[in-house]
């Protein structure tokens, strides 16, 4: 492990202490889950931990602030008036990193673990693209307009934003995650982040891949991961046992310590 893989693995241990205490549920993901299944660990070369949670265990997290220690911060929109995303962060406030990528920084913040909160999908495929429709809003009105969905988007996006009005923003915020916390019948689960959602279509996966969470093997410690690792990765990337070629490699942004 290099140091920053070092100290997201503290801040894993510690998310893990919180959430076992308190019977929170959360899933190792992404990268993090590739990793635990392909090389027990880290990615060599990836800087992140990844994990998801049910929306309703990861809107408890910050009731555990005072748990978390003083080097901890459970960040969300609610808790860090600056951090404009609709998912939350667990912040080591003693360690910062620059991101870099093809030799330019990109990114200067505190070093941090990803936490996606996860919805129940509702069974119908109109209702589904309703509920895609008010994520990509939910995201407008918390963090402005999207950045990777070409400049149509972006030129739509501006529009939306004009009419919803800066007063009422957060009254809108809260209508838009009480009807994507859908509570009726449901097979399948959603997030609505990243390469999951575009703009007409959301990778879902079966509830029972996000049950009772399997305990996988992650830098010589055991951690939360889904009930089925194997039927989500394969479902989010294929054939993800094969790593990528070194040419892809070589394009993964670096991550470095701030001393």
């Amino acid at each position: 492990m290099n140091e920053v893989q070092k100290i997201q693995l503290d801040l894993l241990i510690k998310f893990d202490e919180v959430c076992r205490k308190h019977n929170l549920r959360y899933y190792l993901a992404y990268g993090s889950c590739i990793g635990a299944m392909r090389h027990k660990g880290f990615i060599p070369w990836d800087h992140d931990v990844d994990v998801l949670m049910p929306i309703e265990d990861a809107l408890k997290l910050s009731k555990y602030q005072d748990e978390f220690g003083k080097r901890y911060f459970v960040s969300n929109r609610h808790t860090d008036s600056k951090f404009k995303c609709i998912n939350m962060r667990l912040v080591d406030k003693d360690n910062r990193s620059i991101v870099r990528k093809n030799g330019k920084i990109i990114e200067d913040d505190y070093v941090c673990m990803d936490i996606y909160p996860f919805y129940n999908c509702p069974p119908s495929k109109f209702g589904l693209l309703v509920n895609i429709f008010r994520s990509h809003l939910y995201k407008m009105l918390v963090g402005g307009g999207p950045k990777n969905h070409g400049k149509i988007a972006s030129i739509i996006s501006k529009i939306i934003l004009l009419v919803f009005n800066e007063k009422n923003r957060e009254r809108d915020i809260k209508r838009i995650e009480r009807k994507l916390r859908y509570n009726g019948k449901s097979y399948e689960i959603a997030d609505y982040y990243g390469l999951d959602i575009k703009l007409f279509s959301a990778i879902t996966y079966k509830k029972e891949w996000f049950d009772k969470p399997k305990e996988l093997l992650f830098e010589g410690r055991y951690f939360y991961g889904p009930t089925n690792p194997h039927a989500y990765l394969t479902k989010r990337y294929g054939d993800y046992m094969t790593p990528p070629k070194k040419t892809a490699i070589a394009a993964e942004a670096v991550v470095e310590l701030i001393k």
